[in-house]
């Protein structure tokens, strides 16, 4: 907007004072192009002439802006443009203003604005493989109507021009990347009128003597199949044409191969030994003058050292050389590892350089690589493969519960087991269920050379209840291992038969589990407390109910206690052959006492005596008294009787005192009487 007003401005006052001086006002000088060596192209708006006064326009020009000669005229109104013909106008520059000459020749007017052509000079480019490139202003200041700035622009290949700069300065130095090539430049500023200022086109065989830059690596990985890859961006010089290999001993570079072709980024490393070490490489791009760049910073390989393993705790640990220089620096390294030739997968990550692998199976065969990755995920570098096979103390090869016994004595629960002594443990975990399925971990009994062990479990109701138990060795490490079989005690119950107080029925179930199974069962039983070491039966294999009569055991106190032995049958892989004991059980007849209530001293019946069965002899007490509560016999025998002695009287008192089958103590009053 502003510049169309003054463009009004001027045009008016150019049409005002020409009326005034009867003249035509100059035309407004806009742009000057250089259009040839030879040749510069003026270009003007025209200047009002209402009155038709116009004669001629006249282009003035000087070499140096002092001295201007006639370059020509134009006798055309309406005509805008003007070509000059200099001497030479690729080495200099030009100065140009324009003025109108009106009624018929005798009145000038004043001149337009005054342009230089714009003379582009360029140095250096054959030499030092930067074009210098520099220019003049067109005008001082640049025009009103002027673009801000100038633009400068190369020509290659033939006919192709890219622009490389747009500013206000008038000088700009342009590296050359390419080898022995000619390039073309010219410099331009427009104008708001629609031309353009163009300078001369200034072009030399360019030299480039300038090394490419230093390229950015992305990656220096070991590939599955132990070989070392490289990887890196493209060179930001176009010129480049190959990229040198070097490999990196650490006290200097020695080049492996060259790689053809700009866009040819990656590289396989034949013959390297990733696995035994880091290794070290470098890029150098190569450009078509055959300049070389820095070699770039030393890439190694990640050397993934190990695993260390542990054998107690079956835990691999793992460490690697770190990876420097990573694009965008490092976020983390991931774990690879592949269990018996599976695919490999994350187990874990770390921000350092070491990683512990945990729970790992003894017999396994674990390979291991290690892969970092940049910030932003885009980036990764891989190391070598190390495998190993996971090994284990051996441990016991089994554990055998040769019996699961309830000791007769204490009503304590006997778990007598045997482990194998091929190998060396720490001890074994004795397991306990009462239902078969949820176990509890009863104690650790440490290992022995004397085998078999015997665990006794106090904690027990072995009359109400079976128990099941296993046990579990472990380790020289105390690593769990080998299980036993689970086992199960035997329950006995006596009960008495209704019909037959002297019949006690016992019943029984199986017992669990032996390697040669349950053959039979062995009937004891105890009388007076005393067990017999003969059974009194031994019943087969699935006959789990026995009746036992003790009518013929009349010295017997009451008391009746019984247990159960399963015998284990032949066959044992271990060659073992066990026994085990269910709980004892108690069945009891009750105390039977006959007490004559009359006697006759003198006659045939001459001695009162109670007759007992099933009684307590120790215990047992016989009184008789007078009707003054006097005593006048006593016996603590069962045999013994009261022949009437010291009988005064014919009628008396008894008391007997006993105790029966379960302890408990009963007394037995009555009366008496003496026949005389």
């Amino acid at each position: 907007m502003k510049t169309r007003l003054l463009y009004f401005l001027l045009v008016f006052n150019v049409f005002f004072f020409s009326k005034i001086n009867a003249q035509v006002a100059a035309p407004i000088l806009r742009c000057v192009s250089v259009t040839s060596p030879t040749s510069t192209t003026l270009s003007w708006i025209i200047p009002p002439d209402p009155s038709g006064l116009f004669t001629q326009y006249q282009i003035w020009t000087s070499p140096t802006g002092v001295g201007f000669s006639l370059a020509g005229t134009v006798n055309s109104y309406a005509q805008t443009t003007f070509v000059h013909v200099p001497s030479n106008t690729s080495s200099q520059s030009y100065y140009y203003y324009v003025v109108t000459i009106s009624s018929a020749g005798t009145a000038t007017s004043t001149p337009s604005d005054t342009l230089k052509s714009i003379f582009l000079n360029m140095t250096g480019a054959s030499v030092n493989g930067v074009a210098s490139l520099n220019w003049n202003a067109m005008h001082t200041p640049l025009l009103l109507t002027s673009s801000a700035t100038y633009t400068l622009s190369r020509e290659y290949p033939t006919g192709t021009w890219t622009t490389i700069y747009t500013g206000n300065k008038l000088n700009y130095k342009d590296t050359i990347y390419r080898c022995k090539v000619f390039y073309n430049y010219k410099v331009e500023i427009s104008d708001a009128s629609g031309c353009t200022s163009v300078s001369n086109i200034k072009g030399d065989t360019c030299k480039n003597i300038q090394p490419p830059p230093i390229i950015i690596v992305d990656s220096v990985s070991v590939n599955a199949s132990g070989q070392v890859v490289m990887g890196w961006q493209p060179s930001t010089s176009l010129d480049v044409d190959s990229y040198v290999i070097f490999f990196s001993n650490g006290s200097g570079l020695t080049g492996i191969d060259t790689i053809q072709g700009y866009n040819n980024t990656t590289y396989t490393v034949l013959g390297a030994s990733p696995g035994t070490s880091s290794l070290g490489y470098c890029i150098s791009p190569v450009d078509s003058c055959g300049n070389y760049a820095i070699p770039s910073v030393t890439y190694n390989t990640i050397f993934l050292t190990g695993p260390l393993y542990d054998l107690c705790s079956r835990t691999s640990s793992l460490s690697w050389t770190p990876y420097s220089n990573l694009p965008k620096g490092i976020l983390k390294y991931d774990v690879y590892c592949s269990v018996n030739g599976g695919t490999f997968s994350i187990v874990g990550s770390s921000t350092g350089t070491s990683f512990a692998h945990v729970g790992l199976n003894p017999g396994d065969v674990y390979c291991y690589f290690v892969r970092v990755r940049n910030n932003d995920l885009t980036i990764t570098a891989s190391s070598n493969t190390t495998c190993f096979t996971a090994t284990g103390l051996p441990g016991p090869s089994y554990v055998y519960i040769n019996s699961v016994s309830v000791n007769t004595g204490s009503k304590q629960m006997e778990i007598t087991y045997t482990v194998d002594l091929t190998n060396p443990f720490k001890g074994c975990n004795i397991y306990k269920s009462e239902d078969g399925v949820n176990f509890t971990k009863l104690a650790f009994v440490a290992s022995s050379t004397l085998m078999p062990q015997t665990y006794t479990d106090v904690n027990v109701k072995t009359l109400e209840k079976n128990y099941y138990y296993k046990i579990q060795a472990a380790d020289d490490c105390n690593n769990p291992g080998v299980w036993s079989d689970t086992s199960k005690s035997v329950v006995l119950h006596v009960s008495k038969d209704k019909e037959n107080i002297f019949s006690n029925t016992l019943t029984w179930d199986d017992y669990t589990k032996w390697s040669g199974g349950v053959s039979s069962f062995n009937i004891y039983r105890a009388v007076n407390g005393v067990f017999d070491p003969t059974p009194i039966s031994n019943v087969p294999v699935g006959t789990k109910t026995y009746i036992n009569n003790v009518q013929n055991l009349v010295s017997a106190q009451g008391k009746f206690t019984y247990y159960v032995e399963a015998v284990e049958g032949a066959g044992n892989i271990y060659g073992f052959m066990d026994k085990a004991k269910s709980n004892p059980a108690d069945a009891y007849v009750e105390v039977s006492v006959f007490v004559p209530n009359a006697f006759a001293p003198k006659g045939l019946n001459s001695v009162w005596l109670p007759v007992a069965q099933y009684v307590e002899k120790t215990d047992y007490k016989v009184m008789v008294f007078n009707r003054y509560g006097v005593k006048i016999f006593e016996t603590q025998s069962d045999t013994e009787g009261w022949t009437g002695d010291a009988a005064t009287d014919d009628v008396y008192v008894y008391l007997i005192e006993y105790k029966n089958a379960r302890g408990e103590y009963i007394q037995l009053k009555g009366h008496l009487t003496i026949i005389r």
